[in-house]
């Protein structure tokens, strides 16, 4: 008698199932809540940060504006007014706490230096946010020299580096 291959009984060779992408293991489930969750976290505080400087673009494109103004009437004094009711509202802005309303002269300028660290605020074209302001009017031949437009551009310089870079 002849014996018989015992591995010839045996099942041919066979691969398990593959392996159901539904549902997704534990992983995956968990790698997905956290890329929401990155995600949401990415938006919201992109959010939050464009809310926060909105004032300081608003304020920009009205720095613009000025000098676009200026530009049409030629008044130098009301230029620096305007600059300097633009830096107080930003300021009243950025700086809800402190006695922003209440400052000027020489203690509005050493805010402003103090808040951008630019010393400008102090000396050369910060200095017309000061009481100098209220002096007398200059005649109209003065306004119109080279030199006021130099002062003004000066100004609406030093106030947009203000508006975009003080500390708050």
């Amino acid at each position: 008698m002849e014996m018989q291959n015992p591995l010839d009984q045996l099942r041919p060779n066979h691969l398990p199932d593959p392996v159901n992408w539904w549902p997704p293991a534990i992983g995956w489930w968990l790698g997905g809540l956290l890329a929401v969750l990155v995600i949401a976290a990415v938006v919201y505080l992109t959010l939050k940060a464009v809310r926060r400087t909105r004032y300081r673009r608003q304020a920009a494109r009205a720095s613009h504006q000025l000098l676009a103004e200026f530009q049409q009437h030629g008044d130098e004094r009301r230029f620096i007014n305007a600059c300097n009711r633009l830096l107080k509202q930003t300021a009243l802005q950025a700086y809800p706490d402190e006695p922003v309303a209440r400052l000027h002269g020489k203690e509005w300028q050493q805010f402003l230096a103090d808040k951008s660290g630019n010393r400008g605020f102090l000396q050369g074209a910060g200095a017309a946010l000061g009481d100098s302001r209220y002096r007398k009017e200059r005649s109209s031949e003065e306004n119109a020299s080279e030199e006021n437009t130099v002062a003004v551009n000066a100004l609406h310089s030093i106030t947009l580096s203000w508006i975009k870079k003080h500390h708050a």
